[in-house]
């Protein structure tokens, strides 16, 4: 929303000289005033002790529902066991009912006529370590299955190619199939099973039970008979302290798809009878058939070893690593105590003074993060550039999605967008409790200001604040406009503020003042500046495709709107350092989405999960708590609400799913985390580290490699490998639990709390 803006053309220079710099508001009136506290540097956290941390950077014991397991040298896929599901293709939790009894064995029950499994080929049954010969395929696979319709058949797909038309008898049976080396590529490959027929069982829909899918050397899968029920390959035991011991059976192995920290290692606490194996491999290695490395090859003691495994050569690499208990004896076998990615940093005692204190968030709608952290952009922002240096800077925020509405409506509540319902612009569920809410309980006035209508009550945005006004369009509602506003509203009040602005200069139409422009001129074709939403609309439904020359043009338009939100910042920044409440203040910037300029194809917002869409700035400017810095691993603002909830000392809510981003500021290399942004066609983008998974409505999966190609020009999903399947494994447990999920609890995807586990029953 960007309307009524034809008069700023020749009023917003009066306007600007009106100033904050008194302390007044826009009536003359003293703004209210906090009384100043004993002088201190105004940007450094409070003293803290330098401890150790405990150097645990993964527990992987945590991680075991994200581990494939490795039986007899071979991928061992039981469908009964609810860990399975990371190998269902996205989208299709429902196609399956895990844990059925169906003749005297648990399975999984094919719900719907399709299913896609997922199945990783590498470590030592990489297609380069396993040839065909002149008897036989190098790998084959094997699937345990029952009919449950009369006359039951089905065509087996191997990446989408027929692999075999089967006809089932009556009863369990176990069909193995060769897989050619032209059929098959290093990483993730797709198995689908199409049946004919879908009958009833156990009242609901049914078309067949699979107990198992296997995949390894031909001559092992073929020379094998069916088990009937299968022996777990591992087992848990709860330990007092919330983790967990893990026993692996001889022969059994898990494989974990991670990216080391950089100097990283692999701390073992283990005992037990045999041997143990372990062993890493790239990408590199599974595409050019070098077999893996061996890290670590001893026999076990009863005793137990505790033992650091350097990962130096694989920090920062996407990385196959494999724990495999190796032994002849029927009591061989190993007890993990411990199975841990460290990486050896210190931590600051957290010591932080947690009290009410002004909270200010400035909102910027259409905000992209390129757009404020370049320095090579130009004209410069110097009040922001400012800001940042004397801010915690995320420097990879990310939106909850690419429109207005929905991430606005997360990260006030917490609350993911399917959840609070906001996913397709609608409104926020009557059950979320809203930040301006928990602040209530503290005292604070709430108070909001915007220039977009639709945050209101109508979408529930309003809910919780004492004060609110929407800037309509016969009124001046740039952001500079906005914030006096804004000030105005609250300055005759000492309590503590919550005060929130939100601006939406950066959106077409891109109108910025002529003064801000200098001698730019509108290339042939280009748009008039107040005609430019006209110009974005028309891109986006393909009836125009832009030139450079327009491109630029229109970039520098935008450029405009961010000086006016620059000169908003410094009016903000000044009027609160003048009323003595800036140094006991947080003072958040942050983008609410991004802009398009044709970098795939459309302009505007809204439309895709792009860069260019969610990545947003995050500033936060908050003396004493947070020290000027930077955090450069990826976060969302889910997480936003919390974190200030946190440093004033408010309880978040139990309905909240995001949790506070203090301990990731704290930490110089902080573990893994899965960010998520939604569309409401159902589209999903989800970003660990730098590799980047976007689900499309129709679940077709774009997979990018954000530090080679942050662009997201060159579509990796073809060969996939360690990046995608981690991915797809952090993204399926979150999406498959997407209303019950709190990271409080169970953390993210990429990082599993052993409450996790135990709570699913892995």
């Amino acid at each position: 929303m960007n309307r009524g803006r034809g008069a700023r053309w020749l009023l917003l220079a009066a306007v600007l000289g009106l100033g904050l710099g008194s302390g007044c508001g826009d009536d003359g009136s003293t703004m209210a005033q906090r009384p100043s506290p004993e002088p201190e540097p105004p940007h450094l956290v409070a003293p803290v002790a330098r401890v150790e941390s405990t150097d645990r950077w993964l527990d992987l014991i945590a991680q075991r529902p994200s581990a494939v397991v490795i039986r007899e040298d071979a991928v061992y896929i039981d469908l009964a066991r609810r860990s399975a599901s990371k190998h269902f293709a996205l989208g299709q939790n429902a196609e399956w009912q895990q844990g059925v009894e169906v003749q005297e064995r648990m399975a999984g029950v094919v719900r719907a006529r399709t299913v896609s499994i997922d199945v990783p080929i590498d470590g030592e049954l990489s297609p380069a370590l396993n040839p065909d010969t002149d008897e036989h395929a190098g790998l084959a696979l094997a699937i345990e299955l029952c009919p449950l319709v009369e006359g039951q058949s089905v065509t087996v797909l191997w990446e989408e190619q027929p692999l075999a038309h089967l006809r089932l008898s009556e009863g369990w049976q176990r069909r193995t199939l060769s897989l050619p080396a032209d059929r098959i590529h290093p990483g993730d490959n797709r198995l689908r099973l199409h049946f004919r027929h879908v009958g009833e069982h156990a009242g609901g829909p049914a078309a067949a039970a699979v107990s198992l899918v296997e995949l390894g050397r031909h001559e092992r899968i073929t020379g094998l008979q069916p088990e009937g029920e299968h022996v777990a390959p591992f087992g848990v035991e709860p330990q007092p302290d919330g983790g967990a011991t893990l026993e692996l059976t001889a022969g059994t192995g898990l494989a974990y798809y991670v990216v080391p920290p950089r100097r990283g290692k692999l701390l073992l606490d283990v005992r037990g009878q045999g041997a143990l194996l372990v062993t890493a491999s790239s990408d590199a290695d599974h595409r050019e058939g070098r077999p893996p490395t061996v890290l670590w090859e001893e026999p076990l003691r009863p005793a137990g070893e505790r033992r650091e495994l350097d990962l130096t050569a694989w920090g920062g690499v996407p990385t196959r690593l494999e724990i495999r208990a190796r032994g002849s004896r029927g009591d061989s076998g190993a007890v993990l105590r411990a199975a841990e990615l460290v990486a050896h940093r210190t931590l600051p005692l957290d010591q932080r003074p947690r009290a009410p204190r002004d909270i200010v968030v400035l909102a910027i709608e259409g905000a992209r993060a390129d757009a404020f952290f370049d320095p090579g952009r130009r004209p410069s922002l110097e009040a922001i550039e400012a800001l940042r240096r004397e801010s915690m800077v995320f420097e990879r925020a990310y939106a909850m999605g690419s429109a207005a509405v929905p991430s606005h409506a997360a990260w006030l509540s917490s609350v993911a967008p399917p959840v609070h319902l906001t996913v397709r612009g609608t409104f926020v569920a009557d059950g979320q409790v809203m930040l301006p809410e928990v602040l209530a309980r503290a005292g604070y006035l709430r108070a909001l200001v915007t220039a977009n209508p639709y945050v209101g009550e109508e979408r529930g945005l309003a809910q919780g604040f004492d004060l609110r006004q929407a800037i309509g369009n016969e009124e001046e509602d740039d952001a500079v406009g906005v914030t006096r506003r804004a000030l105005s509203l609250v300055q005759r009040h000492s309590e503590r503020w919550f005060l929130y602005i939100d601006v939406d200069d950066p959106q077409a139409p891109y109108e910025p003042p002529r003064e801000l422009l200098g001698e730019l001129q509108a290339p042939l074709g280009a748009p008039l500046p107040h005609l430019t939403h006209i110009w974005v609309g028309r891109v986006y439904t393909g009836k125009h495709e832009p030139s450079a020359d327009e491109l630029r043009y229109v970039r520098r338009l935008y450029r405009g709107e961010l000086q006016v939100v620059d000169r908003a910042v410094d009016e903000l920044l000044t009027a609160l350092r003048e009323a003595g409440r800036l140094d006991d203040a947080i003072v958040v910037v942050m983008g609410i989405h991004g802009e398009e300029f044709f970098e795939h194809g459309s302009a505007g917002h809204g439309r895709n999960l792009r860069e260019e869409s969610i990545r947003v700035p995050l500033i936060v400017r908050a003396p004493t708590l947070l020290a000027p810095g930077k955090v450069s691993t990826p976060v969302d603002l889910l997480d936003l609400g919390p974190t200030l909830a946190d440093l004033v000392g408010a309880p978040a809510p139990d309905g909240w799913q995001g949790e506070s981003l203090v301990p990731v500021i704290d930490d110089p290399q902080p573990p893994p985390r899965l960010v998520l942004a939604y569309l409401g066609d159902g589209s999903r983008a989800a970003i660990v580290g730098d590799h980047k998974l976007l689900l499309g409505a129709g679940l077709d999966e774009q997979l990018y490699d954000l530090r080679a190609d942050p662009g997201e020009h060159h579509d990796l999903r073809a060969e996939g490998g360690v990046a995608l399947r981690m991915l797809r494994t952090a993204l399926r447990w979150q999406t498959g639990h997407e209303d019950q999920w709190k990271r409080a609890r169970w953390g993210t995807g990429a990082n599993l709390r052993p409450t996790f586990a135990m709570d699913q029953g892995m």
